[in-house]
Protein backbone atom coordinates (compact mmCIF):
# COMPACT_ATOMS: atom_id res chain seq x y z
CA UNK A 1 0.00 0.00 0.00
CA UNK A 2 1.49 3.38 -0.85
CA UNK A 3 2.08 5.92 1.71
CA UNK A 4 1.12 8.89 2.07
CA UNK A 5 4.14 11.50 0.43
CA UNK A 6 5.60 8.11 -1.26
CA UNK A 7 5.63 10.00 -4.73
CA UNK A 8 7.72 12.90 -3.62
CA UNK A 9 10.88 10.92 -3.69
CA UNK A 10 11.23 10.74 -6.99
CA UNK A 11 10.37 14.34 -7.83
CA UNK A 12 12.93 15.37 -4.87
CA UNK A 13 16.03 13.29 -6.63
CA UNK A 14 14.96 14.76 -9.96
CA UNK A 15 15.49 18.23 -8.94
CA UNK A 16 19.24 16.90 -7.09
CA UNK A 17 20.30 15.81 -10.57
CA UNK A 18 19.92 19.01 -12.10
CA UNK A 19 21.25 20.99 -9.72
CA UNK A 20 23.99 18.67 -9.84
CA UNK A 21 24.22 18.96 -13.45
CA UNK A 22 23.89 23.00 -13.39
CA UNK A 23 26.32 23.44 -10.89
CA UNK A 24 28.86 20.89 -12.89
CA UNK A 25 28.14 22.96 -16.01
CA UNK A 26 28.89 26.30 -14.09
CA UNK A 27 32.19 24.66 -12.88
CA UNK A 28 32.82 23.83 -16.32
CA UNK A 29 32.44 26.99 -17.54
CA UNK A 30 34.28 28.77 -15.44
CA UNK A 31 36.80 26.88 -15.90
CA UNK A 32 36.79 27.26 -19.44
CA UNK A 33 36.95 30.83 -19.51
CA UNK A 34 40.12 30.18 -17.17
CA UNK A 35 41.57 28.42 -19.55
CA UNK A 36 40.26 30.23 -22.93
CA UNK A 37 41.25 33.75 -21.04
CA UNK A 38 43.55 35.66 -22.37
CA UNK A 39 47.13 35.59 -19.44
CA UNK A 40 47.21 38.19 -17.06
CA UNK A 41 49.92 40.30 -17.83
CA UNK A 42 50.42 43.26 -15.01
CA UNK A 43 52.43 46.26 -16.22
CA UNK A 44 53.12 49.21 -13.83
CA UNK A 45 53.81 52.89 -15.51
CA UNK A 46 56.34 54.92 -13.92
CA UNK A 47 55.57 58.31 -14.09
CA UNK A 48 51.86 58.11 -14.43
CA UNK A 49 49.63 60.67 -12.35
CA UNK A 50 48.26 56.99 -10.64
CA UNK A 51 51.39 55.98 -9.30
CA UNK A 52 53.05 59.41 -8.28
CA UNK A 53 52.73 60.40 -4.20
CA UNK A 54 51.87 63.83 -4.99
CA UNK A 55 49.02 65.33 -7.08
CA UNK A 56 49.41 66.78 -10.76
CA UNK A 57 49.62 71.17 -10.46
CA UNK A 58 47.63 71.63 -13.86
CA UNK A 59 43.55 71.27 -13.92
CA UNK A 60 42.28 68.52 -15.65
CA UNK A 61 40.15 71.32 -17.75
CA UNK A 62 43.46 72.94 -18.75
CA UNK A 63 44.82 69.49 -19.99
CA UNK A 64 41.63 68.80 -22.33
CA UNK A 65 42.30 72.11 -23.39
CA UNK A 66 45.91 71.19 -24.70
CA UNK A 67 44.39 68.03 -26.34
CA UNK A 68 41.76 69.66 -28.03
CA UNK A 69 44.49 72.40 -29.49
CA UNK A 70 46.56 69.69 -30.14
CA UNK A 71 43.96 67.79 -32.06
CA UNK A 72 42.76 70.17 -34.00
CA UNK A 73 45.69 71.74 -35.55
CA UNK A 74 47.60 68.80 -35.82
CA UNK A 75 45.15 65.74 -36.14
CA UNK A 76 44.72 64.06 -39.70
CA UNK A 77 43.45 60.87 -41.12
CA UNK A 78 47.08 59.17 -41.10
CA UNK A 79 47.83 61.04 -37.77
CA UNK A 80 49.51 63.74 -36.38
CA UNK A 81 51.63 65.92 -38.71
CA UNK A 82 55.44 66.75 -36.65
CA UNK A 83 54.61 71.06 -36.59
CA UNK A 84 52.10 73.83 -37.04
CA UNK A 85 53.41 77.19 -37.98
CA UNK A 86 51.06 80.02 -37.19
CA UNK A 87 50.32 82.63 -40.09
CA UNK A 88 52.53 86.28 -39.36
CA UNK A 89 50.95 89.32 -40.69
CA UNK A 90 54.50 91.39 -40.61
CA UNK A 91 56.15 88.73 -42.13
CA UNK A 92 53.53 87.99 -44.27
CA UNK A 93 53.93 84.20 -43.77
CA UNK A 94 50.82 81.99 -44.00
CA UNK A 95 49.57 79.35 -41.56
CA UNK A 96 51.76 76.00 -42.84
CA UNK A 97 52.02 72.42 -42.02
CA UNK A 98 54.51 69.43 -41.73
CA UNK A 99 54.85 67.30 -44.39
CA UNK A 100 55.88 64.58 -42.08
CA UNK A 101 53.99 62.01 -39.74
CA UNK A 102 56.37 60.43 -36.89
CA UNK A 103 55.70 57.61 -36.00
CA UNK A 104 57.11 58.40 -32.21
CA UNK A 105 54.52 61.56 -32.12
CA UNK A 106 51.86 58.64 -32.47
CA UNK A 107 53.26 56.19 -30.38
CA UNK A 108 53.49 58.93 -27.39
CA UNK A 109 50.01 60.27 -27.71
CA UNK A 110 48.30 56.34 -28.29
CA UNK A 111 50.71 55.50 -24.66
CA UNK A 112 48.99 58.77 -23.20
CA UNK A 113 45.71 57.60 -23.88
CA UNK A 114 45.98 54.06 -22.34
CA UNK A 115 47.42 55.73 -19.25
CA UNK A 116 44.10 57.98 -19.28
CA UNK A 117 41.86 54.72 -19.80
CA UNK A 118 40.77 56.30 -22.69
CA UNK A 119 39.30 53.24 -24.52
CA UNK A 120 37.27 54.07 -27.01
CA UNK A 121 39.78 57.05 -28.44
CA UNK A 122 42.80 54.27 -28.23
CA UNK A 123 41.03 52.03 -30.49
CA UNK A 124 40.34 54.53 -33.11
CA UNK A 125 44.15 55.94 -32.89
CA UNK A 126 45.35 52.05 -32.97
CA UNK A 127 43.57 51.11 -36.04
CA UNK A 128 45.08 54.03 -37.89
CA UNK A 129 47.81 53.37 -36.75
CA UNK A 130 48.42 50.32 -37.94
CA UNK A 131 47.21 51.03 -41.22
CA UNK A 132 49.98 53.64 -41.78
CA UNK A 133 52.93 53.03 -40.00
CA UNK A 134 53.31 49.07 -39.58
CA UNK A 135 55.64 47.54 -42.67
CA UNK A 136 54.71 44.01 -43.83
CA UNK A 137 56.65 42.53 -41.09
CA UNK A 138 54.83 44.01 -38.42
CA UNK A 139 57.70 46.68 -37.44
CA UNK A 140 57.33 50.34 -37.45
CA UNK A 141 58.05 52.69 -39.77
CA UNK A 142 59.78 55.34 -38.41
CA UNK A 143 58.63 58.48 -40.42
CA UNK A 144 55.59 58.72 -43.24
CA UNK A 145 55.83 61.41 -45.45
CA UNK A 146 53.61 62.80 -48.46
CA UNK A 147 54.67 65.55 -51.11
CA UNK A 148 52.71 68.45 -50.26
CA UNK A 149 51.56 70.07 -54.07
CA UNK A 150 49.95 72.81 -51.28
CA UNK A 151 52.09 73.56 -47.72
CA UNK A 152 49.17 76.00 -46.66
CA UNK A 153 46.88 73.16 -46.99
CA UNK A 154 45.07 72.11 -43.76
CA UNK A 155 44.98 69.01 -42.08
CA UNK A 156 41.53 68.39 -40.64
CA UNK A 157 40.29 64.91 -40.10
CA UNK A 158 37.67 65.59 -42.59
CA UNK A 159 40.27 66.18 -45.38
CA UNK A 160 39.75 63.48 -47.13
CA UNK A 161 43.25 64.30 -48.89
CA UNK A 162 45.16 63.72 -45.64
CA UNK A 163 44.10 60.15 -45.69
CA UNK A 164 46.22 58.89 -48.75
CA UNK A 165 49.02 56.92 -47.26
CA UNK A 166 52.34 58.54 -47.11
CA UNK A 167 55.31 57.30 -49.17
CA UNK A 168 56.07 53.64 -47.97
CA UNK A 169 60.01 54.06 -49.23
CA UNK A 170 61.98 53.80 -46.10
CA UNK A 171 62.64 50.72 -43.95
CA UNK A 172 61.26 49.82 -40.40
CA UNK A 173 63.30 50.32 -37.28
CA UNK A 174 63.35 48.35 -34.19
CA UNK A 175 63.52 51.35 -31.66
CA UNK A 176 59.97 52.80 -32.47
CA UNK A 177 59.24 49.01 -32.74
CA UNK A 178 60.17 48.61 -29.21
CA UNK A 179 58.30 51.80 -28.18
CA UNK A 180 55.28 50.00 -29.81
CA UNK A 181 55.79 47.00 -27.44
CA UNK A 182 55.68 49.30 -24.53
CA UNK A 183 52.17 50.98 -25.81
CA UNK A 184 50.89 47.45 -26.34
CA UNK A 185 51.96 46.13 -23.22
CA UNK A 186 50.49 48.85 -21.21
CA UNK A 187 47.11 48.58 -23.66
CA UNK A 188 46.82 45.05 -22.91
CA UNK A 189 47.34 45.28 -18.87
CA UNK A 190 44.41 47.50 -19.59
CA UNK A 191 42.38 45.76 -21.42
CA UNK A 192 43.21 42.63 -22.18
CA UNK A 193 41.92 40.52 -25.43
CA UNK A 194 43.23 37.97 -27.40
CA UNK A 195 43.53 40.65 -30.27
CA UNK A 196 46.20 42.52 -28.27
CA UNK A 197 47.91 39.11 -26.94
CA UNK A 198 48.59 38.21 -30.65
CA UNK A 199 49.81 41.74 -31.47
CA UNK A 200 51.95 41.91 -28.33
CA UNK A 201 53.55 38.30 -28.88
CA UNK A 202 53.74 38.46 -32.32
CA UNK A 203 55.58 42.17 -32.38
CA UNK A 204 57.58 40.42 -29.32
CA UNK A 205 58.99 37.80 -31.17
CA UNK A 206 59.40 39.72 -34.53
CA UNK A 207 61.93 42.18 -32.41
CA UNK A 208 63.78 39.41 -30.71
CA UNK A 209 65.10 38.24 -34.49
CA UNK A 210 65.62 42.10 -35.38
CA UNK A 211 67.50 43.29 -32.56
CA UNK A 212 69.58 39.93 -32.74
CA UNK A 213 71.82 38.22 -30.17
CA UNK A 214 73.53 41.66 -29.18
CA UNK A 215 72.31 44.68 -29.13
CA UNK A 216 71.68 45.65 -32.97
CA UNK A 217 72.68 49.06 -34.14
CA UNK A 218 69.81 51.44 -35.19
CA UNK A 219 72.18 54.46 -36.69
CA UNK A 220 74.91 55.17 -39.10
CA UNK A 221 76.38 58.57 -37.96
CA UNK A 222 79.54 60.38 -39.24
CA UNK A 223 81.14 60.69 -35.93
CA UNK A 224 83.23 64.36 -35.26
CA UNK A 225 86.44 63.94 -34.45
CA UNK A 226 87.14 65.32 -31.02
CA UNK A 227 87.92 69.25 -30.31
CA UNK A 228 90.45 69.90 -27.88
CA UNK A 229 89.25 69.73 -24.38
CA UNK A 230 89.33 72.66 -22.21
CA UNK A 231 90.02 72.28 -18.99
CA UNK A 232 87.10 73.90 -16.92
CA UNK A 233 88.93 74.30 -13.67
CA UNK A 234 91.42 77.07 -15.41
CA UNK A 235 91.56 80.32 -14.96
CA UNK A 236 89.96 82.34 -16.65
CA UNK A 237 87.44 79.76 -17.08
CA UNK A 238 87.12 78.97 -20.47
CA UNK A 239 84.46 79.74 -22.93
CA UNK A 240 82.88 77.21 -25.64
CA UNK A 241 84.11 77.82 -28.76
CA UNK A 242 81.95 79.09 -31.53
CA UNK A 243 80.31 76.20 -33.75
CA UNK A 244 81.67 77.84 -36.90
CA UNK A 245 85.50 78.03 -35.53
CA UNK A 246 85.32 73.83 -34.51
CA UNK A 247 86.63 71.31 -36.97
CA UNK A 248 84.28 69.10 -38.62
CA UNK A 249 86.29 66.50 -40.07
CA UNK A 250 84.64 62.96 -39.09
CA UNK A 251 85.27 59.10 -39.27
CA UNK A 252 83.26 57.59 -42.13
CA UNK A 253 79.70 56.66 -41.09
CA UNK A 254 79.85 54.04 -38.41
CA UNK A 255 77.02 52.14 -37.04
CA UNK A 256 76.34 53.47 -33.74
CA UNK A 257 73.43 52.27 -30.85
CA UNK A 258 71.31 55.32 -29.72
CA UNK A 259 71.58 55.25 -26.31
CA UNK A 260 67.52 56.94 -26.20
CA UNK A 261 66.56 53.99 -28.52
CA UNK A 262 67.21 52.09 -25.54
CA UNK A 263 63.68 52.02 -23.86
CA UNK A 264 64.39 49.50 -21.07
CA UNK A 265 60.97 49.29 -19.69
CA UNK A 266 60.37 47.75 -23.19
CA UNK A 267 62.98 45.66 -23.35
CA UNK A 268 62.02 44.26 -19.63
CA UNK A 269 58.55 43.51 -21.45
CA UNK A 270 60.05 41.69 -23.80
CA UNK A 271 62.73 39.71 -21.77
CA UNK A 272 59.28 38.68 -19.68
CA UNK A 273 57.99 37.70 -23.10
CA UNK A 274 61.04 36.02 -24.27
CA UNK A 275 63.04 34.87 -21.31
CA UNK A 276 65.83 34.03 -24.19
CA UNK A 277 66.22 37.97 -24.32
CA UNK A 278 67.47 38.57 -20.54
CA UNK A 279 70.68 39.02 -21.51
CA UNK A 280 70.59 41.45 -23.76
CA UNK A 281 68.05 43.47 -21.25
CA UNK A 282 70.88 43.56 -18.99
CA UNK A 283 73.95 44.41 -21.52
CA UNK A 284 70.94 47.41 -22.12
CA UNK A 285 71.14 48.58 -18.78
CA UNK A 286 74.55 48.27 -18.69
CA UNK A 287 75.50 50.20 -22.24
CA UNK A 288 72.78 53.60 -20.86
CA UNK A 289 74.31 53.31 -17.40
CA UNK A 290 77.86 53.39 -19.03
CA UNK A 291 77.09 56.38 -20.94
CA UNK A 292 76.85 59.37 -18.29
CA UNK A 293 79.07 61.94 -19.22
CA UNK A 294 81.13 62.92 -16.00
CA UNK A 295 80.58 63.88 -12.64
CA UNK A 296 80.27 67.79 -14.09
CA UNK A 297 77.49 66.92 -16.35
CA UNK A 298 75.82 63.89 -15.72
CA UNK A 299 74.12 63.70 -18.47
CA UNK A 300 74.22 60.97 -21.29
CA UNK A 301 76.20 60.26 -24.27
CA UNK A 302 74.47 60.32 -27.80
CA UNK A 303 75.57 56.21 -28.31
CA UNK A 304 78.32 53.24 -28.54
CA UNK A 305 79.98 52.69 -31.77
CA UNK A 306 79.95 49.10 -32.19
CA UNK A 307 83.57 49.00 -34.66
CA UNK A 308 84.92 51.41 -31.97
CA UNK A 309 84.09 49.50 -29.05
CA UNK A 310 83.32 53.27 -27.77
CA UNK A 311 80.81 55.93 -26.63
CA UNK A 312 79.59 58.92 -29.15
CA UNK A 313 79.37 61.33 -26.68
CA UNK A 314 78.28 63.97 -29.75
CA UNK A 315 77.67 63.83 -33.30
CA UNK A 316 77.72 67.70 -33.94
CA UNK A 317 80.05 69.79 -35.23
CA UNK A 318 80.34 71.35 -31.35
CA UNK A 319 81.34 69.21 -28.39
CA UNK A 320 77.85 69.64 -27.09
CA UNK A 321 75.24 67.34 -25.77
CA UNK A 322 71.45 67.04 -26.53
CA UNK A 323 69.30 67.26 -24.06
CA UNK A 324 66.24 66.25 -24.84
CA UNK A 325 68.16 63.24 -26.36
CA UNK A 326 70.01 62.24 -23.18
CA UNK A 327 66.86 62.84 -20.86
CA UNK A 328 65.21 59.81 -22.77
CA UNK A 329 68.04 57.65 -21.45
CA UNK A 330 67.75 59.49 -18.28
CA UNK A 331 63.81 58.74 -18.21
CA UNK A 332 64.29 54.87 -19.35
CA UNK A 333 66.92 54.30 -15.94
CA UNK A 334 64.30 56.22 -14.25
CA UNK A 335 61.40 54.16 -15.34
CA UNK A 336 63.26 50.71 -14.35
CA UNK A 337 64.50 52.48 -10.72
CA UNK A 338 68.17 52.79 -12.09
CA UNK A 339 68.04 56.79 -12.67
CA UNK A 340 71.77 57.79 -11.15
CA UNK A 341 71.34 60.40 -8.52
CA UNK A 342 73.55 62.72 -10.05
CA UNK A 343 71.35 63.54 -12.74
CA UNK A 344 68.16 64.63 -10.45
CA UNK A 345 70.65 66.75 -8.74
CA UNK A 346 71.92 68.40 -11.86
CA UNK A 347 68.37 69.14 -13.27
CA UNK A 348 66.88 70.30 -9.77
CA UNK A 349 70.10 72.60 -9.92
CA UNK A 350 69.46 74.07 -13.40
CA UNK A 351 65.81 74.25 -13.08
CA UNK A 352 65.93 76.00 -9.44
CA UNK A 353 69.13 78.54 -10.58
CA UNK A 354 68.32 79.09 -14.17
CA UNK A 355 64.45 78.78 -13.99
CA UNK A 356 65.41 76.89 -17.20
CA UNK A 357 66.94 74.00 -19.40
CA UNK A 358 68.15 74.56 -22.45
CA UNK A 359 68.53 72.69 -25.37
CA UNK A 360 72.23 71.91 -25.97
CA UNK A 361 74.90 72.15 -22.89
CA UNK A 362 78.82 72.08 -23.95
CA UNK A 363 80.43 68.99 -22.97
CA UNK A 364 83.43 70.47 -21.06
CA UNK A 365 82.39 73.54 -19.46
CA UNK A 366 78.82 71.96 -18.54
CA UNK A 367 77.42 75.45 -19.35
CA UNK A 368 74.52 76.05 -22.11
CA UNK A 369 75.90 76.24 -25.64
CA UNK A 370 72.58 77.61 -26.66
CA UNK A 371 69.72 80.48 -25.99
CA UNK A 372 67.15 78.08 -27.19
CA UNK A 373 65.00 76.80 -24.57
CA UNK A 374 63.85 72.94 -24.86
CA UNK A 375 60.36 72.13 -23.61
CA UNK A 376 61.23 68.46 -24.69
CA UNK A 377 63.65 68.56 -21.85
CA UNK A 378 61.17 70.36 -19.10
CA UNK A 379 58.34 68.00 -20.12
CA UNK A 380 60.87 64.81 -19.62
CA UNK A 381 62.37 66.58 -16.10
CA UNK A 382 58.78 66.51 -14.63
CA UNK A 383 58.08 62.96 -15.69
CA UNK A 384 61.35 62.01 -14.10
CA UNK A 385 60.56 64.22 -11.12
CA UNK A 386 56.92 62.03 -10.51
CA UNK A 387 59.15 58.68 -10.99
CA UNK A 388 61.81 59.52 -8.56
CA UNK A 389 58.64 61.38 -5.90
CA UNK A 390 60.52 64.61 -5.95
CA UNK A 391 57.90 66.84 -5.43
CA UNK A 392 60.00 70.23 -6.11
CA UNK A 393 61.66 69.52 -9.02
CA UNK A 394 58.24 68.43 -10.54
CA UNK A 395 56.70 71.76 -9.89
CA UNK A 396 59.29 73.81 -11.00
CA UNK A 397 59.93 71.84 -14.30
CA UNK A 398 55.73 72.20 -14.92
CA UNK A 399 55.58 76.04 -14.28
CA UNK A 400 58.11 76.72 -16.67
CA UNK A 401 56.69 74.45 -19.09
CA UNK A 402 53.12 76.00 -18.30
CA UNK A 403 54.80 79.69 -19.23
CA UNK A 404 55.32 78.19 -22.97
CA UNK A 405 51.57 77.82 -23.23
CA UNK A 406 49.83 79.89 -25.64
CA UNK A 407 47.23 82.52 -23.74
CA UNK A 408 46.34 84.84 -26.66
CA UNK A 409 42.30 84.29 -27.48
CA UNK A 410 43.15 85.38 -31.25
CA UNK A 411 45.96 83.12 -31.35
CA UNK A 412 45.68 80.11 -33.65
CA UNK A 413 48.05 78.06 -31.22
CA UNK A 414 45.52 78.78 -27.97
CA UNK A 415 46.48 76.65 -24.93
CA UNK A 416 49.41 75.01 -27.13
CA UNK A 417 52.56 74.92 -26.06
CA UNK A 418 54.75 76.61 -28.66
CA UNK A 419 57.73 77.66 -29.67
CA UNK A 420 58.53 81.54 -30.74
CA UNK A 421 61.42 81.80 -32.67
CA UNK A 422 63.77 85.06 -33.61
CA UNK A 423 61.33 86.62 -36.31
CA UNK A 424 58.77 86.30 -34.42
CA UNK A 425 56.97 82.92 -36.16
CA UNK A 426 55.35 80.95 -33.60
CA UNK A 427 55.06 77.03 -33.83
CA UNK A 428 53.83 74.22 -32.20
CA UNK A 429 55.20 70.79 -32.37
CA UNK A 430 52.98 67.46 -31.74
CA UNK A 431 56.27 66.21 -29.49
CA UNK A 432 56.10 69.23 -27.24
CA UNK A 433 52.58 69.33 -26.42
CA UNK A 434 52.50 64.91 -25.67
CA UNK A 435 55.46 64.75 -23.71
CA UNK A 436 53.09 67.83 -22.10
CA UNK A 437 50.28 65.89 -22.03
CA UNK A 438 52.50 63.35 -20.40
CA UNK A 439 53.82 65.52 -17.66
CA UNK A 440 51.09 67.65 -17.05
CA UNK A 441 47.69 64.89 -16.35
Amino acid sequence: MATIGSNHHPRKAGWLLIALFVLLAAAGALLWFQLSAPPHRPFAVPGSQDSSPFAATVPPEEIEKIETRLRANLMSGVGLVSWYQQANEELSTPAQWSGEWIAQDQLLYGFWLAEQDRKSLFDQWHETFRTYFLSPRGLVYPVRTRVMNDPQAGFSGEDSSARLEPVAGDGDSWPDSLLYLKVLALAYAKWPSEKLDEQETGLAASLSLVIGSSLAPDQLVAIPTSAPTQDPAATPTPQPEPASELATEGYAEDPVIRLAALDLLALKTLAELDPGFENRFTDAVSLVQGGLISDALPLYAYGYATSQQGYVRFIRSAPVVDLPESLASALHLAEIGQLDPRTQSWLLEHVLNDAVLYSTYHIAQGQPSTNDESLAGLALTARIARITGHETLYRRAVERLSWHRATSPTSSVLDAIFRLDSQGVVTMTARDNILALLAMS
